[in-house]
């Protein structure tokens, strides 16, 4: 008997332990939320896919160069149901990507909102924090 809860304790200990990582990948920490960023530029592909859906648009810098973003957002099911489709965002669409841009300076972030030149806005619903509107918005985004 107490050999049979010694093996069971090992088996959830371990069994706690190779679970416990695959969690940890949902963290912003590597994007800086307190200073998000708006840019204009023009999507050259949209990826609807698990488990973050991605934007590349291209961004041209103050000197006139070409900067391919890259942006990830929400699942397409958290999209979807924010009134997302997996056809919301076609190459050749200009737009404003509201993101937090990656801490490390690299053209990379994680977006809340996008705003087409008509200015309809596409955001990820109700978990839009960074979003300007929401109460819990930290801090306008600059323009870049």
């Amino acid at each position: 008997m107490k050999s049979l809860i010694i093996k069971s304790l090992a088996s959830v200990v371990g069994l706690l332990m190779v679970c416990g990582p695959t969690s940890a990948h949902h963290g912003n920490s590597s994007y800086d939320d307190k200073n998000p960023i708006a840019l204009k530029g023009t999507v050259t592909q949209f990826i609807w896919s698990n488990p973050h859906s991605l934007l590349f648009f291209d961004v041209k810098d103050d000197k006139g160069n070409v900067v391919h973003w890259t942006a990830e957002a929400l699942s397409p099911g958290r999209l979807s149901r924010a009134g997302w489709t997996k056809d919301s965002l076609k190459p050749g669409d200009q737009v404003t990507v509201i993101l937090m841009p990656a801490k490390n300076g690299a053209p990379l972030g994680h977006f809340h909102q996008v705003v087409f030149v008509d200015g309809k806005k596409l955001d990820v619903g109700e978990e839009c924090l960074y979003c300007p509107g929401n109460p819990n918005f930290k801090s306008e985004p600059k323009e870049q």
